[in-house]
């Protein structure tokens, strides 16, 4: 279930890349399993199932990026797309231009959550040549409703027109254009990815001049298999352009990614690929237990009740002092805890009032019903099957009636710290 995603200019090919690419996966993956039969040994016990996921359809056309409102629905279209595919025998290659690093930083902490591995694969087209594609694509598109204005009128200006000079630019003709002011708009919005973000890394950078992209090392990054034909591959020449980018970035990030330095092809399509441990804030926290809930909920107003019990019985703190068994305080037996709730004589006697559960009393209700509440959103994650569940600072039912009592003794200043309770 590795992630790849592609970014890019408006009219880059990167619809043309992301098809490359996956007819290249499924050919190195025919490679490797034959390989696998003549007795070399592999950690590829199965094969990915390579998915294309488009960014644009007849619902989303390219004229979304001109509100934020109808650009945030495609994205998040294309974001259900590619998390809906994203399984355990996939490869996930996500087409468009992904331009904003925030987009690119929740897809990789997607990756994350899901347990897998994720790359970023730039396709550095130059601007000018971004512009002559979409420009191209204007005229096409003008010819086109010409053609449908007027069916029985030929044009020759359409034979006159040139032939695309790659074969990105071939496929890239029956892609749907920008507008021109958009196009400029889009190229001038766009947040080149860079290996300083780690949510950017491994990077792989496939210039415009290039016949395809380093999918061994794309393939190696994302499953920790060397394919056979690295070996060949590392020692062909290739393009001087390319070559600084691929020995400078490609190598680099990709032993990054995978945590050791890969030379040649000596491994034999041994797998390097690293165990991905996803961060607390891309893991769904586990649903606390309802029943573990009910009991905190419970504990905590058996204590408001019998502290109000308490205060009705004696409202009056001077009595409550002169009636007590310690003459530094007042001691409040509660139910669910070993100790009582404490307050000092100090404290009971600096309220606005002689009565404890009076307005300005040290035991008014309505203080009591905000320090519970207070506790209980403190404490929610650990209780149960919360994040502190079977670590440290986890908190059962039995235990909550202590806490809660040496909660209150230290907002009352009687008792331990609150920092004793976790």
């Amino acid at each position: 279930m590795p992630l790849v995603i592609l970014t890019g200019y408006p009219c880059s090919g990167l619809t043309y890349r992301a098809n490359q690419l996956a007819s290249l996966l499924e050919k190195h993956q025919d490679e490797l399993f034959a390989a696998s039969e003549a007795g070399t040994p592999v950690s590829l016990k199965s094969r990915y199932k390579v998915h294309v996921v488009a960014s644009h359809d007849s619902s989303h056309p390219r004229i979304v990026y001109d509100h934020a409102r109808t650009e945030k629905e495609a994205r998040g279209v294309a974001y259900a797309r590619a998390k809906r595919v994203l399984k355990r025998d996939s490869i996930v290659i996500l087409d468009g231009m992904n331009y904003i690093k925030g987009w690119r930083y929740q897809l990789w902490c997607e990756a994350k959550a899901a347990q897998t591995t994720c790359c970023v694969v730039h396709v550095g087209t130059p601007v000018d040549r971004c512009v002559a594609i979409n420009d191209a694509r204007l005229r096409r598109q003008s010819t086109e409703n010409r053609d449908q204005s007027a069916p029985d009128a030929k044009t020759p200006e359409t034979s006159e027109t040139p032939a695309p000079a790659t074969e990105s630019e071939s496929s890239a003709d029956n892609e749907e254009p920008y507008p021109a002011e958009l196009l400029n708009n889009l190229i001038f919005r766009y947040e080149e990815p860079s290996t300083h973000s780690r949510w950017d890394k491994p990077l792989f950078t496939v210039p415009w001049d290039d016949p395809q992209p380093p999918v061994a090392d794309i393939f190696q990054a994302l499953t920790g298999v060397v394919l056979p034909s690295t070996e060949t591959e590392t020692t062909a020449p290739i393009p001087s352009l390319t070559d600084s980018l691929a020995n400078t970035t490609i190598s680099d990030t990709a032993s990054i990614a995978t945590g050791t330095r890969t030379i040649g092809g000596s491994r034999g399509g041994l797998s390097t690929r690293p165990k991905i441990v996803p961060h607390q804030a891309t893991v769904q926290a586990v649903a606390t237990d309802s029943n573990a809930m009910y009991a905190m909920e419970k504990k905590t107003s058996a204590v408001v009740s019998a502290i109000r019990t308490f205060t009705q019985a004696t409202p009056s703190a001077e009595v409550a002092l002169a009636q007590s068994a310690q003459a530094d305080g007042i001691p409040i037996e509660v139910p669910g805890s070993t100790v009582p709730v404490f307050i000092p004589a100090h404290v009971a006697m600096s309220g606005t009032t002689d009565e404890l559960a009076g307005a300005g009393g040290i035991l008014a209700l309505p203080k009591l019903q905000r320090l519970r509440r207070q506790w209980i959103s403190l404490n929610r994650a650990y209780i149960g099957r919360g994040h502190g569940a079977g670590g440290p600072g986890a908190l059962t039912a039995d235990q909550v009636g202590d806490a809660f009592v040496r909660f209150l003794n230290a907002e009352f200043g009687g008792g331990e710290t609150a920092d004793d309770e976790n």
